[in-house]
């Protein structure tokens, strides 16, 4: 374990909770789903290299994730701070989970998981960027979002897919070449 492993994690997740981010994500959903990026990632960082759990526990990391993400759930978060704890408790531990879990995971079975989770989030973007109020406070009268805040967060989920898709192909290439 060295110590250059914790800096990334603990970076992301003390962008993500901290008293700023965390007033701010009251009132900017765009913020909010940055963050939701920012825990699960970071708790994937936090275990990738340290943890070596069982293939299995991804399924946990994939749940936890999801079940942030859908509508009502994430506007409970977004709008009362008991649920934004267990939210950003969880979104970090679903990290650990899939992190943990990746190394017992073959290659075909990592693609396939990115692509899943790319082409979701590309899937929820569309709908946010396409005006349908699901987050908003049109749907739910106790979410702090409105119904125009969701083509922002469309627009950065779909920066994050890319930055990933970026990241993922440059492992690619890297690994790919280490082997020539």
């Amino acid at each position: 374990m060295k110590i250059s492993n914790f800096i990334a994690p603990v970076v992301l997740i003390g962008l993500a909770v901290n008293p700023f981010t965390e007033t701010v994500e009251f009132h900017q959903e765009f913020v909010f789903m940055l963050s939701h990026y920012a825990l699960f990632i970071g708790g994937f960082l936090l275990a990738y290299k340290i943890l070596k759990l069982p293939s299995y526990a991804i399924l946990g990391g994939a749940f936890l994730a999801v079940f942030w993400h859908v509508p009502y759930f994430f506007a409970l978060a977004g709008a009362f701070p008991v649920f934004r704890a267990l939210n950003d408790a969880t979104l970090i531990i679903g990290g650990i989970l899939a992190g943990g879990s990746l190394h017992a995971l073959n290659n075909g079975i990592r693609l396939s998981l990115l692509i899943a989770w790319m082409g979701a989030d590309s899937v929820l973007a569309i709908i946010l960027l396409a005006g349908w109020p699901p987050y908003s406070n049109l749907v739910y009268p106790f979410s702090p979002f409105s119904e125009p805040q969701e083509f922002l967060t469309g627009l950065s989920m779909f920066f994050i897919m890319f930055v990933i898709f970026l990241v993922a192909i440059a492992n690619f290439l890297r690994t790919t070449f280490k082997m020539m």
